[in-house]
């Protein structure tokens, strides 16, 4: 829009006055502004002059320029809005900065991705990996390979590293090691009492075995200890160490277990169902075949790591360990294959099937122990006693009352049930026998008192 103006003034006439138009009109409004306001003076325009100004009616930005004519001291006051220079450029820089955080949106999440595949990933897997070390389960550890040779490297030092302790995975109980650590026992000196069940196993006639098949001994070995680690194992159980052809293992710790008794009643009756299974594969290839018995017993006793700071054995001692030791021969004595304290007949219950064996001596216990031949594991609780057992054991009780008659007439009615062929039943009629010949004094009790209790 132009207007124009002579130096004296607005001149009346044709041409409308500047302030007449300047009420509806925005940009002359703001070319008034400028004079009205002493912004610029006519009078000294003597050059094209450009003003920035903001309408007084609109409040938008313009740009007036005034430009002298050579014609009657006119000048041409020229008015454009800052949008219409501004407008296209505020779009573009717009569009720019849009464009921008898009590209920047792009290449964050490119790098995001690439970092995620490159780094954070694969240390995410190997960190798996070292959880796998961690819990001691060293088959499980593999190699990832990466396109970044340090954790490509890294990857690696952990598969050797899982190779090297799996040689030494073979001279330990690995059950043992991954609950200890899952449970964050120290591996320091101490221990503490706790009522628990141990277990000893040891191969009947190894010594003569060993002797007639030389170094061929040592696969035979490994299949009777590798059943044995089965069954300790299904039943929850903790090796504790192999001595020579037996295997020492205890319930109860580090994991509680209310049903150590049970479940090592279980581990016993899987153990010889296993070694069966060997004999039967045995026989029918010409192999060896091998027996083993079993000594169980319950007691309080000292478990925890025990040893020095430079050698440790996560063990239990005690009397009760000692005592289930010198219950596994006299399964060799009284002919069968599992023997079991009298704590564990009491803890076990209804769950298991046994007869009471006899009472023998042992050291510190004045009434002697009684002892029990495990059978199996009841099917339920109706389980009935065999018909054998409760002949057996009324036989037991006549032999302690002293009624030796009887008793004999019960153990060869026993051994008649059982084919004729009972060990234990034979052992009593040879006592009652020599009771009956020579009468004992009466103080006499029924304890035997056997070498391998002593």
């Amino acid at each position: 829009m132009v207007a124009s103006a002579t130096s004296k003034g607005q001149q009346v006439g044709e041409i409308p006055e500047l302030d007449a138009l300047a009420h509806d009109q925005p940009m002359l409004a703001s070319v008034a502004a400028l004079i009205d306001g002493n912004g610029v003076s006519l009078g000294d325009v003597r050059e094209a002059r450009q003003l920035q100004t903001t309408g007084p009616i609109d409040g938008k930005n313009y740009f007036v320029t005034f430009s002298p004519l050579n014609f009657n001291n006119w000048i041409v006051a020229t008015v454009i809005p800052a949008d219409d220079f501004l407008a296209s450029i505020q779009r573009n820089v717009v569009i720019v900065l849009i464009a921008l955080a898009g590209l920047t949106l792009v290449v964050a999440g490119i790098a995001i991705l690439s970092a995620n595949r490159l780094f954070a990933a694969p240390l995410l897997r190997i960190a798996g990996q070292l959880k796998h070390i961690e819990d001691f389960r060293l088959d499980r550890v593999v190699r990832l390979p990466s396109p970044l040779r340090e954790l490509d490297d890294l990857s690696g030092i952990l598969v050797q590293m899982s190779r090297g302790l799996a040689s030494f995975r073979k001279y330990m109980p690995t059950e043992l090691v991954r609950t200890l650590v899952s449970q964050g026992v120290e591996a320091s000196p101490g221990g503490h009492q706790q009522t628990l069940t141990v277990m000893f196993t040891d191969v009947a006639g190894f010594t003569g075995i060993s002797e007639e098949l030389g170094d061929e001994v040592v696969p035979v070995l490994a299949e009777y200890l590798e059943a044995v680690s089965i069954a300790v194992l299904q039943y929850g159980g903790t090796i504790d160490k192999f001595i020579g052809d037996g295997v020492m293992a205890f319930w109860g710790a580090p994991v509680p277990d209310e049903r150590h008794a049970i479940d090592a009643c279980g581990a016993a009756v899987e153990c010889q169902r296993l070694l069966a299974l060997q004999r039967a594969a045995a026989e029918h290839c010409g192999g060896t075949q091998l027996r083993m018995r079993i000594g169980i017993n319950t007691g309080r006793m000292l478990v925890g790591n025990i040893g020095s700071n430079e050698r440790l054995s996560y063990t239990v001692i005690g009397d009760p360990v000692n005592v289930a030791s010198r219950l596994e021969p006299l399964g060799k004595v009284y002919g069968v294959d599992i023997i079991i304290g009298e704590e564990t007949r009491c803890a076990a219950g209804n769950a298991i099937v046994v007869r009471r064996l006899d009472r023998v001596a042992v050291y510190g216990r004045v009434g002697g122990l009684a002892i029990y031949e495990l059978l199996g594991l009841a099917e339920g609780a109706e389980t009935a006693t065999p018909e054998w057992v409760r002949t057996y054991e009324s036989g037991l009780a006549a032999y302690e009352d002293r009624r030796w008659s009887e008793a004999i007439r019960l153990f060869e009615a026993t051994a008649a049930i059982r084919n004729g062929v009972d060990r234990p039943s034979e052992i009593l009629i040879e006592r009652c026998r020599s009771c009956l010949t020579d009468p004992p004094h009466k103080d006499w009790l029924p304890i035997s008192v056997l070498e391998s209790m002593a």
